[in-house]
């Protein structure tokens, strides 16, 4: 006689999908986990056996709160695009969606939770709700799209004049198209090629001395330190160019995230 075999089932538990807003109110961690560059993630004495580069970002001070209200077994965090590690994201913040996997609860006091995490100094979020993955792939997709505004303190190696202010006014009230190849710093993780990008208004906010501040609005995913100092000519035209002068930004935020 035949011995039928049974059928096998594998129970897979939907993932559950939170949107929100993030502010990083200090500077010196990332938006999302960074593994070890010694150990790859394995947990080793340079990283303290936590396996992160850096002992907080801003997927784990949100994460570990939702993880531990509904029993997950882990998390991805999904970004609006992000600002670099030195930067602060003000304003409203920027969108996010945390997705958690195979959560064993899936009802949560939400105000509640934002409370919870919010009685953190490093970061704060605002507008949480139940989302889903079309979320997610609506912020991939619309983010390099999206107009977002910058603060930028930028140092010169000779003072400003008047002359140069107004020329940065000028050169503000009108979109300058770039040409941004992968910059220097970046250039051992992300593909080496030249992005097509387009700062379109620049604003003086103050200026004394080798200091100035200015207001950038940018496309999405346009390198704004490149755009300030030129890169050793990989972003083409760069504000340093422009005024014929070596620039460097010393302070970068964020302060507007359209989504």
């Amino acid at each position: 006689f035949e011995i039928k075999k049974r059928p096998r089932y594998q129970l897979q538990i939907k993932s559950l999908f939170i949107y929100g807003r993030y502010q990083k109110l200090i500077r010196g961690i990332p938006q999302t986990k960074w593994p070890c560059t010694v150990c790859k993630g394995k947990k080793c004495d340079a990283c303290n056996f936590t396996g992160q580069q850096y002992p907080n970002s801003v997927e784990t001070l949100v994460s570990r709160h939702v993880i531990d209200e509904v029993k997950g077994s882990g998390s991805k965090f999904h970004g609006a695009g992000r600002e670099d590690i030195d930067a602060l994201m003000l304003g409203t913040g920027r969108p996010f969606v945390l997705e958690i996997q195979q959560p064993y609860i899936r009802s949560l006091d939400l105000s509640q939770l934002q409370a919870k995490i919010n009685q953190q100094e490093m970061i704060k979020v605002d507008e949480l709700q139940y989302s889903t993955k079309a979320m997610v792939r609506y912020l991939k997709s619309s983010s390099p799209d999206k107009v977002k505004i910058y603060r930028a303190l930028i140092e010169s190696t000779e003072d400003f004049t008047l002359q140069d202010i107004e020329q940065v006014k000028d050169i503000g009230q009108r979109e300058i198209n770039l040409d941004q190849r992968t910059p220097i710093r970046v250039a051992h993780r992300r593909v080496d090629k030249i992005r097509k990008k387009v700062v379109t208004k620049i604003k003086v906010l103050s200026w004394q001395d080798k200091l100035l501040e200015v207001e950038i609005s940018a496309q999405g995913g346009t390198y704004i330190k490149e755009f300030i100092s030129g890169d050793s000519d990989r972003t083409k035209p760069s504000l340093a160019s422009l005024l014929s002068k070596e620039l460097v930004c010393k302070e970068l935020d964020v302060t507007d995230v359209a989504d």
